[in-house]
């Protein structure tokens, strides 16, 4: 209840004097007292509510720096977490390169060991048909000689 002091007298006459009727005038009165009462707020009802907040809000502090310091403990925990999970990744990156170095280069040397290998193959193929070509040859020629010198008299 508001300790407020509404004079209801007062405010009945001057309503009267503006041209209400004495029952408008009461009536008028008597809610402004109610509302009064009701809704509005003394000096006392706004310390006590001051307070109040003041309490509310320094629950509200504590409770904030807790959970604030709960948050900084795992983000703390996530970084150490994060460092070490990229330390990991990058250790088996290391490894993984490694390995596709040594992969690559037992790829090389068995290419180079199969041209090589293609390379005497062709040679040999190769010789074997200047060798076939260089024997017709010779078999042509020595057929024309052989030819020539029929016909030639001698």
């Amino acid at each position: 209840m508001s300790a407020l002091a509404f004079d209801t007298l007062a405010y009945a006459r001057r309503m009267e004097a503006v041209g209400f009727s004495r029952d408008q005038a009461e009536a008028m009165a008597d809610e402004q007292a109610k509302i009064i009462d009701e809704r509005l707020a003394t000096k006392a009802d706004l310390e006590a509510f001051r307070i109040a907040t003041k309490a509310d809000l320094e629950a509200y502090s504590r409770a904030m720096k807790a959970d604030i310091g709960a948050v900084k403990i795992d983000i703390e925990a996530l970084r150490i977490a994060t460092k070490a999970d990229i330390e990991a990744l990058r250790i088996a990156t290391k490894a993984d390169i490694e390995a596709l170095r040594i992969a690559t280069k037992a790829d090389i040397e068995a290419l180079r060991i199969g041209t090589k290998a293609d390379m005497a193959e062709t040679k040999s193929e190769i010789l074997k048909w200047i060798m076939g070509t260089i024997g017709i040859q010779t078999v042509v020629i020595i057929g024309a000689v052989l030819a020539l010198a029929r016909v030639v008299p001698r």
